[in-house]
């Protein structure tokens, strides 16, 4: 025995707890308490003029969850199909509920007449309702702001079986023990449904977790990059320092032996050495993709590699943060490959703006890269099957380009590395 004022106030109890609202906290309730009471009164309608019990008891509960469905389109910011598949929910827990309370109250070895059974039937539906709504909170609202998935149809339609079966519409399919193979069956659809419900939620949030790693990660790499580029102009800062003292104490020597017509040459010349600082190049003339490739240049000359650029650009729509991105990181691979070269090492940057977009190009010295020949030798079958299955060049290629391959496939671009007889070529387009 199920009153309707508990299966109502169950029903609108889950739109509200699973749901994620549009309005604010008075303006959702009192909407939903208008379509509670509502369907109260149209329930009770259709009670006085439908004979057949069970008819009229789901008819009015499709009533409410079809009322309540209508006032989620407003109240809710979840797509259609997760409101759809909860007015479904509805309807499953109420038939489900009506046969397995009255069960429940038929095995029980004392009288269950009176106000025990009204009880009962009150505390299993509210407890029942309770239960879905702990199982299912914390994946319906990380899932909310998500458009119609394949997931939640596919449930959906399952759970038009599962509202068929809580029914009896396939009792014909037991031969004995009808009610204890249906509400077996029916236990068994909701463990189904909420396992995989709270497994997709866990495997989310697992993915989610993974991804705020590799992004740390990736913050901490690119701020070790930016330590090692300050420690590289404090050093030039440091060297220029030293140079400026030396030569104010070379005047003064000058000066005091008499020799000062010497002292505008000398000058002179100090000014050309100062120039030739990688830190006082003039390298572009956006002071922040400057000071990118300067404090790159530093890092070079403090590493004993040779450091050419010609970096010019025009107007172009990409913002100057994502160009200071893209520099930054490929000569910071540049740098790293370089720097293990045995031998003359170089690198050459050129940056320009071409008809199809902007180019990044970085030429530096790398040996080339080792021809892999497929043996089985010391080989799982996990390993002979990725060998096959799996990229492998190109994620090892674009190791450290992680930021910029992501700002080239938002301008659909390309990132390409070759090799060459002066070492490794990468090659960057951002189209616009």
């Amino acid at each position: 025995m199920i009153y309707f004022t508990i299966a109502f106030l169950c029903n609108a109890g889950l739109f509200l707890a699973l749901l994620e609202d549009r309005y604010r906290f008075w303006t959702t309730v009192s909407v939903t308490a208008a379509v509670y009471f509502l369907s109260l009164a149209c329930g009770g309608l259709l009670s006085h003029a439908i004979k057949d019990i069970q008819l009229a008891n789901q008819l009015s509960c499709l009533l409410n969850v079809l009322l309540l469905f209508l006032s989620s389109l407003f109240l809710s910011t979840n797509n259609f199909m997760q409101k759809l598949y909860l007015a479904l929910l509805a309807m499953c827990n109420f038939a489900f509920l009506s046969f397995f309370c009255e069960l429940l109250l038929g095995i029980m070895p004392f009288s269950t007449t009176g106000a025990f059974a009204g009880i009962f039937s009150v505390l299993l539906y509210l407890l029942f309702t309770a239960l879905l709504c702990l199982c299912l909170y914390r994946p319906y609202h990380h899932f909310s702001d998500r458009g119609v998935s394949g997931f939640i149809t596919g449930i959906f339609l399952i759970s038009i079986f599962g509202y068929f079966l809580c029914l009896g519409s396939f009792d014909f399919l037991f031969r004995t023990n009808i009610f204890a193979a249906r509400l077996l069956c029916a236990v068994l659809f909701y463990s189904a449904i909420l396992f995989a419900f709270r497994s997709l939620f866990h495997a989310a949030k697992f993915r989610e977790t993974s991804a705020e790693e590799a992004a740390r990660r990736r913050i901490l790499e690119m701020e070790s990059g930016d330590f090692a580029d300050m420690l590289a102009g404090i050093k030039e800062v440091k060297n220029a320092r030293k140079n400026g003292e030396y030569a104010l104490d070379t005047v003064k020597v000058m000066v005091l032996d008499g020799v000062s017509d010497r002292v505008p040459g000398y000058v002179d010349s100090i000014k050309a050495s100062i120039a030739q600082s990688p830190m006082l190049r003039g390298y572009n003339e956006n002071p922040y993709i400057n000071a990118v490739i300067a404090t790159k240049a530093a890092l070079c000359s403090q590493s004993g590699i040779m450091f050419e650029s010609s970096a010019f650009i025009g107007e172009t729509p990409l913002k100057t943060g994502e160009i200071c991105i893209i520099a930054n990181e490929l000569l910071t691979k540049a740098w790293l490959t370089a720097s293990h070269f045995e031998g003359e090492r170089k690198i050459h940057f050129t940056l320009f703006t071409a008809p199809e977009g902007l180019c990044f190009e970085a030429v530096y010295s790398a040996y080339p890269e080792p021809n892999e020949k497929f043996t089985l030798r010391g080989k799982n079958v996990a390993q002979v099957i990725s060998w096959f299955l799996e990229d492998r060049t190109e994620d090892q290629d674009q190791t450290g380009l992680e930021n910029t391959a992501e700002i080239v496939n938002r301008y659909s671009g390309k990132i390409s590395i070759s090799d060459s007889p002066e070492g490794k070529i990468v090659k960057v387009l951002v189209r616009y």
